[in-house]
């Protein structure tokens, strides 16, 4: 469903600016330009997110275990 942005931006596909009345979508609560296709794909971390110290290193690297 594409509505007139009420609020200036950035477009979450081609992060280009939207300005207030430019037509947006919202694709995964992420406001993106009608003319846009999709969001660009998020790269795979190469090693997850440590739930102790927030950073991403290789598994059992963490010097807060």
């Amino acid at each position: 469903m594409t509505f007139p942005a009420r609020y200036p931006g950035r477009c979450g596909a081609c992060s280009e600016r939207i300005h207030e009345g430019d037509p947006i979508k919202m694709v995964d609560d992420v406001a993106v330009h009608d003319d846009c296709d999709t969001l660009p794909a998020i790269p795979l971390r190469e090693n997850p997110v440590c739930p102790k110290c927030w950073l991403t290193h290789p598994k059992g690297a963490c010097e807060r275990e």
